[in-house]
Parts: C-alpha cells; sequence; structure tokens
C-alpha cells in the first residue's frame, strides 16, 4: 500500500505543481517549455508505475461489498469514458461541452471501480485519481480555462465515438490480460 500512496503522491505532486499558474510560470521559467513538459511526464510516469505496482502488491481488505447493479452501469459509464478520453486528443465538438474530457473520463472510469471494487486499494488508487481529476478541474477553471466556443465538423464528432467505442472494445478484451481481471466474470 506504501508504494500504491506514494504513486498517487508523486503523480498527484507533479500535476498539482502545474496546476498553479505561479508553480507553472516559475517552472517554465526555471525549465523552458519541453523541459517542464519532461519533468511532468517522467513524474506522471514515475507515479504511474508506482501506483500500478502498489496496487498489485496490495493485500485485500474490504470496505464495502461490490454494488450489485455496478457492473451494469460500468457498461454504460465505461463507453462514455472512452469517448470522452479519445475527445481530449481529437478536435470535436465535446470541448464545447467541457474543457477537459480527459479528466471526466478519469472520474467516470473511478466511480465505475469504485462501484465494483470495494477494497483499500482500490478506494485509494480509483478514489484518489477521481478526486484528483476533480481537484484539477478546479484548478483549471481558476485559471480561467473554459469550454471551446468554435464549432467543429460534425464528422469529428462522429470520429470521436467510433474510436471511442472501439478503445473501449478494445480495453474490454486486453482487461484480464492487462489488468488479470476478465469483466465478462
Amino acid at each position: 500500500m506504501i508504494l500504491l500512496i506514494l504513486g498517487l503522491i508523486v503523480f498527484s505532486a507533479v500535476h498539482f505543481a502545474i496546476g498553479f499558474r505561479g508553480g507553472r510560470v516559475k517552472l517554465e521559467n526555471r525549465l523552458g517549455r519541453w523541459g517542464l513538459k519532461a519533468v511532468v511526464a517522467v513524474g506522471a510516469l514515475v507515479g504511474l508505475g508506482l501506483m500500478v505496482q502498489g496496487y498489485s502488491m496490495a493485500r485485500f481488505y474490504p470496505v464495502w461489498p461490490p454494488v450489485g447493479f455496478g457492473r451494469e452501469l460500468g457498461a454504460v459509464l465505461m463507453p462514455v469514458a472512452s469517448i470522452l478520453l479519445v475527445a481530449a486528443y481529437l478536435p470535436s465538438n465535446v470541448k464545447k461541452i467541457t474543457a477537459h474530457p480527459m479528466l471526466w473520463a478519469v472520474v467516470l472510469w473511478a466511480i465505475t471501480h469504485l462501484l465494483v471494487r470495494g477494497d483499500w486499494a482500490s478506494v485509494i488508487l480509483f478514489g484518489g485519481l477521481g478526486l484528483f481529476a476533480i481537484v484539477s478541474m478546479g484548478l483549471a477553471w481558476l485559471r480561467g480555462v473554459r469550454p471551446a466556443t468554435t464549432q467543429k465538423n460534425a464528422w469529428l464528432d462522429g470520429l470521436v465515438v467510433v474510436l471511442g467505442l472501439g478503445l473501449y472494445g478494445g480495453l474490454l478484451a486486453a482487461h484480464p490480460y492487462l489488468f488479470g481481471v476478465s469483466v465478462f466474470q
């Protein structure tokens, strides 16, 4: 559990350091634009690696039983999360609805996994990353980040949906190999 918590702290600290306007400016002035991106990328990867290692080593200590309708709700929320994740990287009208499609994807992913996993390690991992995403959206709002106002072509929205559903299908198929748990059990 210590590695899991440490990973969450490292991942969050790296992102929160640039989440405040003053912190971002100071670090960018000191490291340069690409230096800042490199530090954030390395810090995020180290944090993620520690979280993965810590979660895989954590013992199962139940906090609550899985919610009875959790899998069904997950079958609804996870395709939406996958579409939002793709929308974070491609131009579409989704960014007119929210300036933070990736962070909303993380929130939906966290909720879905907390419904079907009620152990301490899951609370720390999924709850921690979900809380991180919510706080990050708040910090971005304080920095003035708002939804887009420009209209994009409708075919881009269709592309985002198709690719998002493809990502969802790929994750469903790869889930047992990547994470050791079949979604269909």
